[in-house]
């Protein structure tokens, strides 16, 4: 075959490597068509908020504007500010909701740690119990959870107390304070606690137990050789659930409304005035819904790449 007045020879080995080659360029343009179509079917709808509340009122009634807007314009924003009482909602998510996953993602670590490295009797049987919690929805807890919580009590001790002394009941209420979020958080049943205790313990019982010995053989307890030696061994998992963690307690809205209707977070606060901001525009609604979003999205934006690199590394899949 001549080729520019060369002569090019197809021996075995060049017909070989060019069909190599062929392949891996179709399958790396397959590879990038299902990525950028992936891509699409995901950040479409951010590039709709960002648009809908960047436009002003006129905007929403010009068929001949879909994308870009005829004028930019804050103004949605700013209504959409006061409306969700931004300031003092996000204050109350982060002091109710995200203290809760801090202390979650802590307290999950001890526990899996427990499963992973520690021998006791039906210990199967207890993680299949922990893994329950996965599978059961909240929906099916939500009213004894509730009444426990309107009239706190520790089986019943309080309630026994006053009957038999004949003391008024003195159970307190813990609605619409913290501890609704922070007790069941602090003993292992938080939001989404069996997920974060499975993926710890995976990550635990691949840690070397050589580490270990070396601490037990050098004086340290169980307690030391978890905060001196497995804790500085586990920043990928540690980041892991906590980006979990912080993403799913912001975002939790159904218990928050059940247990905390007179200090709302911010994930409630948009629903109640979502139906309000629809009718004063659709664009304040967008609007509410970005600045909800934000704080996460700027988290993700700063961890992107050490969050990735976590879940290749923990070997989370599906």
């Amino acid at each position: 075959m001549k080729f520019f007045n060369k002569e090019i020879t197809f021996t075995p080995e060049r017909k070989l490597l060019y069909k190599k080659r062929t392949v891996s360029i179709i399958i790396n343009a397959v590879r990038y068509f299902f990525l950028l179509a992936l891509s699409y079917v995901v950040l479409f709808q951010l590039f709709f908020m960002i648009s809908q509340a960047l436009r002003p009122r006129t905007d929403l009634l010009n068929p001949s504007v879909v994308w870009i807007p005829t004028k930019l314009t804050f103004e949605n924003f700013k209504g959409a500010f006061e409306k969700l009482e931004y300031l003092k909602t996000g204050f109350v998510s982060i002091w109710l909701m995200e203290v809760s996953a801090f202390i979650e993602v802590m307290v999950c670590a001890v526990i899996a740690y427990g499963f992973a490295r520690f021998e006791f009797k039906e210990k199967n049987l207890v993680f299949f119990l922990v893994l329950v919690t996965i599978i059961v929805p909240t929906q099916m807890l939500i009213i004894p959870m509730y009444l426990n919580y309107a009239h706190f009590d520790i089986l019943g001790v309080f309630k026994w107390f006053s009957d038999i002394t004949g003391l008024p009941d003195f159970r307190p209420e813990l609605l619409n304070t913290g501890l609704t979020f922070w007790l069941p958080s602090l003993f292992g049943v938080g939001v989404r606690s069996g997920l974060f205790i499975f993926i710890y313990r995976k990550f635990f019982e691949g840690l070397p137990r050589e580490l270990e010995e070396a601490a037990y053989v050098d004086g340290a307890g169980p307690l030391r050789t978890f905060i001196s030696v497995i804790l500085p061994s586990s920043g990928v998992v540690f980041l892991t659930v906590t980006i979990f963690s912080t993403i799913w307690h912001w975002n939790e809205s159904y218990m928050s409304d059940m247990y905390n209707k007179l200090n709302p977070p911010l994930a409630v606060k948009l629903d109640y005035v979502r139906n309000e901001l629809q009718k004063d525009s659709r664009s304040t609604a967008m609007a509410a819904c970005l600045l909800f979003v934000l704080p996460m999205l700027v988290m993700y934006m700063i961890l992107q790449r050490k969050f990735v690199q976590s879940i290749d590394r923990v070997g989370i899949v599906g």
